[in-house]
Parts: C-alpha cells; sequence; structure tokens
C-alpha cells in the first residue's frame, strides 16, 4: 500500500509534535520515516502500527502512563508523543557530526584564502595599512586598531544571525555553521589578552606581537564570515524552495 499525502502530513505534524524543529532534520527525516512506513504497510501492517514501529525504532519509549478512575494504579497503553528522547539523540549527533565537518571546511577555507588573489589583496591591505600606520602612531593607539577590528571581525556572524533569526532557529545546519564559526573566538581572543595581564601599560606591548596577532587572527576571522555567510545564503535557497 502507497502512503498518501494526508499520512505524510500527519507524519510533518507529528515530528513538529515531537520537537524536531529543524526543517532540514525534518525534511530528512520525513522521507526516511515515509519509505519505513511505506514498506511496513505493503508488508500488511497498518499505518498507526507501521508509525508506532517506526517511533520505537529511533529509540523513543511509545509508553504513556495515566492513573485509572480509580486513582488506584496506572493505565498504560501506546502514543506516538509519550517520548522523544530519540529524536534529541539524532539531533545532538547530527549537530556533532555538522560541527566537525564545519571544522574540516572551515580549514580547506582557510588554506584557500591564501591560494585566491581577491583575498590575498584584501590581506596585503590590512596588513600594509598597519605598517604604514606604526611610523605615525603610538604603540597604544595601533593596539586599540587593531582590538576594534577584529572585535569587528569576531562578531560578525553574530551580527549577521541577529538578522537571520528565523533561518537560525529553523536549520540545524545554519546553527551548527553559525556555531563553528564563533566558538573559536574565546580561545583566539587570548593572544591579545594573555600579554596585558602581565603588563601594566599597553605601551609595552611589542609592534612585532601586535602585528603576528594580526596577521594570524585576520585571515581566520575572514574565512569563519565567509564560511557562515555562504552557508545561510546556500540553505536559505533551499527552504525558499520547499515553500
Amino acid at each position: 500500500m502507497k502512503i498518501n499525502k494526508e499520512q505524510i502530513g500527519f507524519i510533518d505534524d507529528y515530528l513538529l509534535k515531537n520537537k524536531v524543529k529543524y526543517w532540514d532534520v525534518r525534511m530528512e527525516l520525513l522521507d526516511h520515516i515515509s519509505n519505513e512506513v511505506e514498506a511496513l504497510m505493503k508488508a500488511g501492517s497498518s499505518f498507526t502500527k507501521a508509525m508506532q514501529a517506526v517511533h520505537v525504532k529511533f529509540g523513543n519509549d511509545l509508553t504513556i502512563k495515566r492513573l485509572n478512575k480509580e486513582n488506584t494504579g496506572w493505565d498504560t497503553f501506546p502514543s506516538l508523543y509519550a517520548d522523544s528522547s530519540g529524536y534529541k539523540q539524532l539531533i545532538e549527533e547530527k549537530r556533532q557530526g555538522l560541527t566537525k565537518g564545519f571544522v574540516k571546511l572551515q580549514r580547506k577555507v582557510l588554506k584557500l584564502f591564501f591560494t585566491n588573489t581577491k583575498s590575498l589583496i584584501v590581506y596585503a591591505c590590512v596588513l600594509g595599512l598597519f605598517l604604514y600606520t606604526k611610523e605615525y602612531f603610538a604603540v597604544e593607539a595601533i593596539y586599540e586598531f587593531v582590538m576594534r577590528l577584529l572585535m569587528v571581525m569576531s562578531l560578525t556572524p553574530i551580527l549577521i544571525a541577529l538578522f537571520n533569526l528565523k533561518n537560525m532557529f529553523k536549520s540545524l545546519t545554519i546553527n551548527a555553521a553559525y556555531m563553528s564559526s564563533t566558538t573559536s573566538v574565546s580561545f583566539v581572543w587570548l593572544l591579545l589578552f594573555a600579554p596585558k595581564i602581565f603588563l601594566e601599560d599597553v605601551e609595552q606591548f611589542s609592534l612585532t606581537y601586535i602585528f603576528l596577532v594580526l596577521a594570524l587572527l585576520f585571515p581566520f576571522f575572514y574565512t569563519a564570515i565567509q564560511l557562515f555567510v555562504n552557508q545561510l545564503k546556500k540553505y536559505k535557497l533551499a527552504h525558499k524552495k520547499l515553500a
């Protein structure tokens, strides 16, 4: 027996009620569950029984308990909405897999940064500006300039996310891309703040150290922004096609 549109709609609603809020995960599960249910129905199972079997197969509990009318014990009966822990675990596993994938992708993009003409021109202009200003400004002023530049770059994915909150909460892929582009910020900031802990005056900073920090962090933040924006555009387009 072939699954119909009403049953597909039921499965989509079932996933929403089981807190599968990310549309990309839901579309993947919708396709998978529909195929599984259809196969079970062809084998002679009813749609309800097939849904219950698939629900359990994903690691969810099917049993719900309620007090009986006499309040002397518990009545148990099957429910597709008794538990969604299996889906929660699935989403978390997918999140971890996506995060690892984006880390690898960011490394790849970082390597490409040093072979892309446009990126190298921007990089050279930034470093050239630093070398030019160090001849005319105090170390403290240069430090403030580098701090502000890197702060703006590190916060850019967050600012972009604020203007795309709907996509952030609807897509696990976009959510993971965002986290990947921002999770390393606190670590790399130590390169700037750690010396300040041991030095009483910013003027004691070495210009060479500040230059090296700028040279190291600029490509990292630049590619993180680029990767996040590209993923956002890609999945916004995919979501628009499905709408």
